[in-house]
């Protein structure tokens, strides 16, 4: 649980801006929302009860992988992290070198007239001035450079990243017609068309793609929200945003099916004002019980493997007539591009393996009823 633009919420380079929440401010994350029990609900959507399906308790598991690069597409990432960050290190000794010569400049300029014309008056300081005047100039002008270089540099990383990840993780499952680059976003009203979310305050994205996948057209971008809690933003959710197509007969309101994970989860608020209509320990399902008809056997199946871990902290799903919308929250091992630190392909082979298991629920929902 991501250019032109400066930023920083979660995801981004780490010590770097790179736009991907431009209009977001730090804050601390939201508290998690409670869910109320049943007894609590407001007036529900309809007069059945709560199912509660009776379910192992499955521990939640992270699988551990070598943080070998086993594939070309890994290595290109970790090599390009090299690239990066032998960059960025390189112009922050030029920085400081420049820094440190201009402030020396200043000092000379103010003491050593002051030595040699202690008679003069107010000359000494006069130039002492204007050698302060030509260092900020100087350190302005080096810093405009700095980080035209820096964000050329930086531009390079995350576009490798992104194409070796899109590649990894969906070419290599099916997914064709891959377009879209790190630099492309949603706005906030594609966020919330979703539902899971009724206002937010801010909205930053960026690598928002469209792509196929056995026919059926999808779209997925990394996002964070905020909403506005008063004194400050709070963060609502950070993560994946995938948007798929569907043939199910629903009510316009549709579904919404959460899958709770560690304390990092959040949970949208809008869930304590919905009617609980199923509920076991891998998720649950808030709307009307009719629409729960397309909950089909082999849908079920499909959505007992998804399950949340320390990576994938919760998982909202929005079914509506006609598309269904996937909030993915993900943790920063997977959001955070490295610098310092060598690239973990661990977390993008776990990632692989989890949009694997989305993708093919998204498209049982997506076929006929017949089929």
């Amino acid at each position: 649980m991501v250019n032109e633009e400066e930023k920083k919420l979660q995801p981004v380079v780490e010590e770097e801006d790179d736009g991907f929440t431009d209009e977001i401010k730090k804050e601390e994350p939201a508290e998690a929302a409670t869910e109320e029990s049943p007894a609590n609900e407001p007036a529900p959507v309809d007069d059945e009860p709560a199912t509660v399906v009776e379910e192992e308790e499955v521990p939640v598991e992270t699988v551990e992988y070598s943080s070998d690069y086993d594939d070309e597409r890994l290595q290109k990432i970790e090599d390009a992290r090299k690239v990066w960050n032998k960059s960025y290190k390189f112009m922050s000794r030029i920085k400081f070198i420049v820094s440190s010569v201009i402030l020396l400049g200043i000092l000379a300029g103010w003491l050593i007239p002051t030595i040699l014309m202690r008679d003069s008056g107010a000359v000494p300081l006069y130039i002492g001035l204007g050698c302060a005047a030509v260092g900020i100039v100087g350190l302005l002008i080096f810093g405009h450079f700095q980080k035209k270089h820096d964000k050329a540099a930086i531009a390079e990383y995350f576009n490798v990243y992104f194409d070796a990840i899109n590649s990894y993780a969906l070419a290599d499952q099916g997914a064709e017609n891959i377009e879209g680059n790190v630099d492309s976003k949603i706005t906030k009203e594609e966020f919330i068309e979703g539902g899971a979310f009724d206002a937010l305050a801010a909205i930053g994205s960026r690598d928002n793609i469209t792509f196929q996948y056995k026919g059926m057209d999808c779209a997925m971008s990394e996002a964070a929200g905020q909403v506005d809690a008063g004194k400050a933003l709070q963060t609502v959710f950070v993560g994946k945003y995938l948007r798929t197509h569907n043939t199910c007969e629903l009510s316009d309101e549709g579904l919404i099916i959460y899958f709770s994970g560690n304390d990092r989860a959040l949970p949208p608020a809008k869930l304590e004002s919905l009617h609980l209509t199923e509920s076991s320990s891998r998720y649950k399902v808030y709307g009307a019980s009719k629409d729960k008809k397309v909950l089909t056997k082999k849908v079920r199946e499909a959505l007992a493997k998804i399950r949340t871990n320390s990576l994938l902290v919760d998982v909202t799903i929005v079914i509506k007539p006609g598309r269904t919308y996937w909030y993915l929250g993900y943790e920063d091992t997977l959001m955070v591009l490295p610098n310092d630190k060598s690239f973990d392909p661990r977390y993008v082979k776990e990632y692989k393996t989890q949009i694997g298991a989305i993708l093919e629920a998204a498209y049982l929902l997506n076929k006929p009823a017949h089929e």
